[in-house]
């Protein structure tokens, strides 16, 4: 199976960027679809990030602080099965 990008969401209608706050997960990590993977800060809220589906995390490309525009591939998870 093809690994599955996971992209920075648009929260609301204004966002246009988020902030990688802290990953709680890292490469190679077993995730279960809505486990959090990602802590993701706009200029309203701060929130979890979850799981689309289950899998292996198998390449995070951003760290914390970085700055994300939205629809960017923060991660990529390879499904389980």
């Amino acid at each position: 199976m093809e690994a599955v990008a996971v992209y920075m969401p648009k929260y609301g209608m204004t966002m246009e960027e988020g902030i990688i706050t802290e990953w709680l997960v890292s490469e190679g990590d077993a995730v279960q679809k809505g486990q959090g993977i990602v802590i993701i800060e706009t200029e309203k809220v701060s929130t979890e990030l979850e799981a689309p589906i289950s899998g292996t995390i198998i390449e995070i490309t951003c760290q914390p602080g970085d700055e994300i525009p939205v629809g960017e591939v923060i991660a990529y998870i390879q499904p389980s099965g």
